[in-house]
């Protein structure tokens, strides 16, 4: 199943009786046909991408480009927002810095704002959330702490 996955096959399918050379002339005629127009739609969506690109293919897509300054290295989960609101985005990273420039392009500014306000809420949420490591720190304190007497007593009842 791998082997298919990664090579391309082409199947012919065609129904008739006996196959005669003006039939397979006309399957094959579709069927580039057929490859041919799947070729020009990749091209369409090469030329004209979505969501995560480059600083060049976004500048060259229109006019409009926006940018802001982010200091979070974890850029990667604007991306889900961004595909959701239909933003167009590039992060840049600067050199010698720690810091990374987003430059944008949204259909709208209502969008553009809708979506830098999901991804803020979302930052902030996950700054409040308490760590799981410290959680499990504090439990181990606890457990540390708290000395149990675990030697015998051996007592003689009559």
């Amino acid at each position: 199943m791998q082997e298919e996955v990664e090579q391309k096959i082409v199947s012919l399918a065609v129904d008739c009786g006996k196959l005669t050379e003006q039939t397979l002339r006309k399957a094959i005629a579709k069927l580039l046909a057929l490859i041919k127009a799947g070729h020009q739609q990749h091209q369409y969506n090469k030329a004209n991408p979505h969501g995560k690109m480059t600083v060049r293919q976004l500048a060259a897509k229109d006019k409009g480009l926006q940018s802001i300054e982010v200091t979070d290295e974890n850029i990667g989960s604007f991306n889900r927002i961004a595909r959701k609101y239909g933003i167009d985005f590039a992060p840049f990273k600067v050199k010698g810095e720690n810091r990374y420039m987003v430059f944008f392009k949204a259909p709208d500014a209502d969008a553009m704002t809708a979506a830098f306000k999901e991804y803020t809420a979302k930052q902030v949420k996950k700054v409040n959330r308490p760590s799981i490591l410290e959680k499990l720190q504090h439990f181990k304190a606890l457990i540390q702490s708290a000395v149990v007497d675990r030697t015998k007593r051996k007592e003689l009842e009559r």
